[in-house]
């Protein structure tokens, strides 16, 4: 008798000792959950701050109609340039990386901004050129954006901001 409630306070104790457990791990997680959905939420705010930034410009816009496109002389006295691609492009998976100012490479950027285009098209930020810097080819008042296999004008445009 004495034998059998020393087992059952044992596991009596057992019992509380894996509630005890079971509900830090089950805290934990929900901690865990919260704190994870704050940084999603951090994040978006941020991109939401990004896209409100940018719209805030006023932009200048010309559609690139050719593989080989001369960029124009009042564009090339601006510090950036930024190239906008439409979402035939994006979904196309065409390579943005091969695209080159003068022979310089462009900056990739991830955004989720965008401007209306040519036909309601939405032409979305893509990627910049610093002109601080300019190419060594562009020294002269032009340059050259070369993107390569672009074969539909209205799929990307060249701009840069104003305030």
């Amino acid at each position: 008798m004495i034998q059998s409630r020393v087992n059952e306070k044992e596991a009596s104790g057992v019992m509380r000792s894996k509630t005890i457990f079971c509900k830090t791990i089950f805290q934990s997680c929900l901690v865990m959950l919260l704190l994870l959905g704050s940084l999603f939420s951090l994040s978006a705010c941020a991109d939401d701050e990004e896209k409100a930034e940018l719209a805030s410009y006023h932009w200048e816009t010309v559609a690139v109609s050719r593989e080989e496109f001369r960029i124009p002389e009042n564009y090339m006295n601006k510090n950036e340039l930024y190239l906008f691609a439409s979402r035939d492009i994006l979904d196309s998976h065409y390579d943005l990386s091969k695209v080159t100012l003068g022979g310089e490479r462009i900056k990739l950027v991830d955004s989720s901004f965008n401007l209306p285009g040519p036909g309601l098209k939405a032409l979305f930020l893509v990627g910049k050129f610093d002109l601080k810097d300019k190419p060594s080819s562009c020294k002269s008042s032009s340059c050259v954006l070369k993107v390569p296999g672009l074969n539909k004008t209205g799929n990307v445009a060249v701009g840069y901001k104003k305030k």
